[in-house]
């Protein structure tokens, strides 16, 4: 059976935004069944998670019989590859699919977590004045960029959804709650189609539901030596 990590409570602003459910999507996606483990913030820092997961983050993919994966990245392309779905079967178009698919995560998501580190992480109102404009405009950039490739097409490849559509889908999400994406209704609109999908909307139902009924104290933050 295949599990993937969670966290049992992440802050408000981060609900959506943590990464096991894009591995959850994927696998929803293929069909392939899995179980959740959630974990708490001291579990997270010892020594048994590290050693599979060396910066302590979620998601880790475990499979009887084969390495523990980290990096939600790795972890759908090892999907993908391995089931043989959600890439084409033309040489050409798969070829294209792994570009965006890449671009997604080294081209637009750094811009895009730019703009959250400033709005949710930078707790200094100066700073966060003085750094806001610049991330902005960078990651404004990125967007119209990849609405003028998307064109009025609703897949970025091909006519079939990919985990190219997966994984940028996923990474809009950083910006969806600053209400950056209005400014390119073109790919508010083809993000909302993916979006839509069952197997995603099931997936967050289920994460949501797992925060809805966990709270901080069940995250040890204490314990783990966080205030």
């Amino acid at each position: 059976m295949i599990v993937v990590t969670g966290f049992k409570w992440v802050p408000p602003f981060a609900r959506g935004q943590v990464r096991d459910h894009r591995v959850r999507w994927m696998l929803e996606e293929i069909g392939w069944a899995y179980e959740v483990r959630l974990i708490d913030a001291v579990e997270q820092k010892g020594h048994a998670f590290r050693a599979v997961q060396p910066f302590g983050q979620v998601p880790t993919m475990a499979e009887e019989g084969r390495p523990t994966l980290f990096e939600s990245g790795a972890i759908v392309l090892d999907l993908a590859l391995r089931s043989g779905k959600l890439l084409p079967a033309d040489e050409g178009e798969r070829s294209r699919v792994l570009a965006w698919y890449v671009a997604a995560l080294n081209t637009v998501e750094p811009a895009l977590r730019d703009v959250a580190t400033v709005e949710f992480f930078t707790a200094d109102e100066g700073e966060k004045a003085a750094r806001r404009p610049a991330v902005r405009a960078f990651a404004a950039k990125r967007l119209e960029e990849v609405e003028a490739a998307l064109g009025d097409r609703d897949h970025l490849v091909g006519d079939g959804f990919t985990i190219a559509d997966l994984m940028l889908s996923s990474v809009l999400k950083l910006v969806e709650p600053l209400g950056m994406l209005e400014a390119t209704p073109r790919l508010r609109t083809y993000q909302a189609r993916h979006l839509a999908r069952p197997a995603y909307r099931k997936v967050i139902a289920e994460q949501m539901a797992t925060y809805a009924a966990h709270g901080p104290r069940d995250m040890r933050y204490r314990e783990a030596g966080i205030a």
